[in-house]
């Protein structure tokens, strides 16, 4: 049984090895509260468009979100997105995450738009395109009228910015009505550069990227061999590293039962240039095999959750294992790997 066990792992693996790469896809939050977005917008700002011959200024600048483009296939740029309801909202984004990068905080924003917010409440989306994501935006109210659009945007950059396109999202919000007809009027965007000399931040699309990367488990029982044993996370980046995990803490655990056939066989180096390791040893009040249910990627930093009877202080286990948990290598480019947040339920 255990042989076939370890045999079904190493076809489980060699399969995994032969997929076609996939980066992770970020998925929509769960909408918050609209009180959340209830100051947004002005009360003090026209609640309808004005008449024929008539401009005003509507709405309010919220802010600007980097939006990396990721694929080929985007609508021509600038163009105005107004939804009218959450479902709208939802469609707009499942009709875009393959070709943009969306950050957390925009993906948070964009699930803060309720059918209850957009009941009372005005959003439109300024899609463009920048000649840098070392950009910052301020901007004026939208001014409205005569068929016409026109934004007022001022452009803040380091002096030494790298050049590489880059698309942002500007919100602007205002009271219900006040964007009507937007989206077929003419737009005009009206830039203003200004260089921002000592300016050191950088506005960087992966800083805010939260996604969930394919990840796979294989696990090895492994008793403490000590009294008070301590549980071990440690992130195996190349063969050479797994050799010293293995070396290191088999006086502490017994890695020589399961694991140790398979250090240099099934974990040799082709596959560790493949993948990033994510190896936890943990003690448990029963034997009962420990997995990984939950894996993703948030300003850079790994967040794991494991399900295992982890014991609790003072308490002797009756059982160790040790959870591998792979992961392919080009998910975790410029992924902090030095730590992660592990939560053990």
């Amino acid at each position: 049984m255990q042989g076939l066990r370890r045999a079904a792992l190493a076809l489980v693996i060699a399969a995994a090895v032969m997929l076609t790469a996939c980066r992770g896809v970020i998925e929509p939050l769960p909408p918050i509260e609209s009180a959340a977005t209830a100051d947004m917008s002005s009360q003090n700002l026209p609640e309808t468009i004005p008449a024929d011959g008539e401009t005003r200024a509507v709405g309010e600048f919220y802010g600007s979100y980097i939006t990396m483009q990721l694929s080929g296939g985007a609508a021509e740029l600038p163009r105005i997105v107004h939804p009218h309801s959450y479902r709208e909202v939802s469609d707009y984004f499942e009709a875009t995450q393959y070709v943009y990068l969306y950050g957390s905080k925009f993906t948070i924003l964009l699930n803060s738009f309720s059918d209850e917010y957009l009941a009372q409440n005005d959003v439109i989306l300024l899609v463009i395109n920048e000649p840098s994501s070392y950009v910052d935006h301020d901007a004026g109210p939208v001014t409205v009228g005569n068929g016409k659009v026109g934004i007022s945007i001022t452009r803040h950059r380091p002096d030494e910015a790298p050049q590489n396109d880059t698309v942002y999202h500007l919100v602007f919000i205002g009271p219900k009505g006040c964007f009507d007809g937007v989206e077929d009027m003419e737009l005009s965007i009206d830039f203003t550069d200004v260089s921002d000399a000592g300016e050191t931040s950088a506005y960087d699309a992966e800083r805010f990227r939260i996604y969930n990367p394919e990840f796979w488990n294989f696990c090895y029982r492994a008793d403490a061999l000590t009294d008070s044993p301590e549980k071990v996370v440690d992130i195996i980046d190349g063969y050479d590293e797994l050799v010293y995990f293995f070396e290191t803490y088999r006086d502490d655990y017994d890695l020589d039962s399961e694991f140790r056939e398979y250090v240099g066989t099934l974990y040799n180096w082709q596959i560790c240039e493949r993948y990033i390791i994510i190896a936890t040893v943990i003690p448990c009040s029963r034997a009962v095999e420990p997995v990984t249910t939950d894996l993703f990627v948030n300003n850079l930093e790994i967040y794991m959750t494991v399900d295992a009877d982890e014991i609790s202080e003072g308490e002797t286990p009756t059982a160790g294992y040790l959870l591998l948990t792979a992961v392919e290598r080009y998910e975790m480019e410029g992924v902090k790997l030095g730590s992660m947040n592990l939560l053990v339920e």
